[in-house]
């Protein structure tokens, strides 16, 4: 997904691209949780031009799957895609001003970047590659853990049953090795 800044006159531009599944999956693959598509997506971008600056706001919506993370069944997930983001001239980018002391302070908590400049990425010629954006916008709107329902029981930890289709009878309690010395006394 390339635009060319060219194209975006004073009215803006509209575009809309539509990814096929194997797109969504080379996209989400590598997460922890399985993710895959179940249907293509379709992107609907608005993009404006503010000198040099290009601004994008983009929506859509994704459908995948993924194992439930307690019980492994295969799950429906609705992804909305929402966001904007400002595009700059990597000529025009600069790093925020040094604050001195406020430095020492951002270098202890981790923090390297300044809230403001969250939702700007740089861009360099006339062409803007808006893969790795959507690429990282999908992965931010994902959910960390997918379950097929909140009172999921998942799967039996002795035998591996889904414990919400039956309960498979099994001792599921263990106890704690620190006691097991003690076993010898209980039985006397």
């Amino acid at each position: 997904m390339r635009v060319n800044i060219d194209e975006i006159k004073e009215g803006g531009l509209d575009r809309s691209w539509d990814l096929t599944r194997e797109q969504v999956d080379g996209m989400v693959s590598g997460d922890q949780a399985g993710y895959r598509s179940e249907a293509p997506l379709k992107l609907e971008a608005h993009l404006d031009r503010v000198d040099r600056r290009v601004l994008l706001r983009a929506r859509g919506q994704v459908a995948l799957k993924a194992p439930c993370g307690r019980c492994l069944t295969s799950v429906p997930v609705q992804v909305p895609l929402d966001f904007r983001m400002t595009f700059v001239p990597e000529d025009q980018y600069a790093a925020p001003p040094s604050k001195g002391d406020d430095d020492v302070e951002r270098a202890e908590s981790g923090a390297s970047f300044e809230p403001t400049s969250l939702d700007e990425e740089t861009y360099s010629g006339k062409e803007i590659n808006l893969d790795p954006v959507v690429r990282e916008q999908l992965i931010l709107a994902l959910p960390p853990y997918p379950v097929c329902r909140d009172s999921c029981k998942g799967l039996c930890a002795v035998c591996g049953a889904n414990l919400n289709e039956k309960e498979c009878g099994c001792d599921r309690k263990v106890p704690d090795p620190r006691w097991a010395g003690l076993e010898k006394f209980r039985n006397t």
